[in-house]
């Protein structure tokens, strides 16, 4: 679930480097695939003009923010070694695409399809023509093969107990160090089905008698959309990118005890697993390394490049009025939240 990483040398405004050729803040032209997509955040699937379908997830009219929320996450998570998918900043101008595609393709709306994949019934909104999403984030998987007997399947955190580093798995450090940032971004939608189980397409051999074998599995966090804000029972509105949400929200529930902070969203309605995690020094000790290389122009191109400044978040000045959040704001409050980890004392737990 980690790579050890030269964190000082990455460029978190560029990312990753990835398999579509698509450069941050293009412009990007495709035609509207009516694929049924689950969750509850605005996305939708286009067809490059090469054929490749990409999933797009838009700023719509939910307060979900998951356009900007998934480029913090993945960014955050791969900058500090740990496997996240690529996620790209463009303006994507859909053909054939209805005004508000979401509603579309929601598994939730229970729209038919006919035999040509055209929806049967137009639902609200459904005026098709060519629509341009200025906000939209183009998501590249981790290129590796899923492991699920079951659509979504995914993994619950206290599977994490298994993964043995004597057989060459994941060390107890990098399992609570991973928990840690979990707490740190308050990623508190972190049900089975936002993980994954897979193997790297370059990590498949073959044995003797001819059967696939995955040499480095990997465990990832797929969907990072729900981060930077107060979590709690649901992510809508300051529940995730909210600056006086996760202002208000302390790292460490229980600083003696090494207990973090981290609030379960639908309270088992979400199976949600990870919940106040207990850390190790161990992993504390590595969050905090990692995390203490990341300059102040590394996280300003963090919040930058996901477009935080264009959410209209504002915060109360010492006069008692409100001016907009900043992306130097953004670099403050992380870097408190930060010394919660790197200034706090060795934990308790090995």
């Amino acid at each position: 679930m980690w790579e050890r990483t030269d964190v000082a040398a990455k460029d978190l405004f560029e990312g990753p480097a990835g398999r579509l050729p698509i450069a941050i803040d293009s412009e990007v032209a495709c035609d509207f695939v009516p694929k049924a997509m689950s969750g509850w955040s605005e996305k939708f699937t286009c067809r490059l003009e090469d054929g490749t379908e990409i999933k797009v997830k838009y700023d719509g009219p939910s307060d979900y923010k998951e356009a900007y929320g998934v480029v913090l996450g993945t960014r955050l998570f791969w900058a500090l070694g740990f496997y996240a998918d690529r996620m790209i900043p463009a303006h994507v101008t859909c053909r054939g695409c209805p005004e508000e595609p979401f509603v579309w393709v929601s598994e939730k709306q229970r729209r038919p399809v006919d035999d040509k994949g055209h929806l049967k019934s137009l639902p609200r909104k459904a005026h098709v023509g060519t629509y341009r999403f200025d906000v939209a984030t183009i998501e590249e998987s981790v290129d590796a093969e899923t492991f699920e007997q079951e659509e979504h399947q995914g993994w619950d955190w206290d599977v994490l107990e298994d993964v043995d580093a004597a057989a060459g798995g994941a060390t107890r450090a990098e399992i609570d160090a991973l928990k840690l940032l979990m707490a740190f971004v308050h990623n508190a939608d972190n049900k089975a089905s936002q993980n994954r189980l897979a193997c790297p397409r370059d990590a498949t051999a073959t044995d003797a008698s001819g059967a696939a074998r995955c040499e480095r599995p990997i465990l990832y966090v797929h969907d990072l959309g729900s981060v930077f804000g107060r979590g709690g029972f649901t992510t809508g509105g300051t529940g995730r990118i909210d600056y006086e949400g996760w202002k208000s929200r302390r790292v460490w529930r229980d600083a003696s005890s090494c207990r973090a902070r981290l609030s379960s969203v639908g309270g088992f309605f979400r199976h949600t697993t990870l919940k106040d995690p207990v850390i190790g020094e161990s992993g504390r000790a590595l969050l905090a390394d990692l995390l203490g290389r990341l300059s102040d122009r590394q996280i300003a191109d963090l919040f930058r490049v996901a477009r935080v400044d264009r959410l209209g978040l504002e915060l109360k000045d010492p006069e008692g009025g409100k001016r907009p959040v900043a992306i130097d704001d953004w670099v403050r409050l992380f870097k408190d939240k930060r010394r919660e980890i790197t200034e706090h004392p060795a934990c308790p737990n090995p």
